[in-house]
């Protein structure tokens, strides 16, 4: 294996571990937003709920973490395809 193909393989498991990382953040999220929606369920289904705004922002905060968990598990992924080409090409 070249050195280029152990780079890429060495940052796509770097990459990979911020990605488990910002998974599990955005999975506390999720539950943080799940555990605020259903605390609110003595209203009525279409009745505006007063802290609704809250949940709206939390919902906003669960997204941004999710989309970087995605970002980086593609990144992750691009990284270990092209170890594997450059380590293909090597040998």
């Amino acid at each position: 294996m070249t050195a280029d193909a152990e780079r890429f393989r060495q940052d796509g498991h770097r990459i990979e571990k911020w990605s488990i990382g910002w998974m599990l953040l955005s999975l506390a999220m999720w539950a943080w937003f799940g555990y605020r929606f259903l605390l609110d369920d003595n209203r009525g289904f279409y009745a505006r709920a007063e802290d609704s705004r809250a949940l709206v922002g939390i919902l906003a905060l669960a997204i941004i973490p999710t989309i970087l968990t995605a970002a980086t598990l593609v990144y992750a992924r691009v990284l270990f395809r092209l170890a594997r080409r450059t380590g293909a090409e090597a040998g």
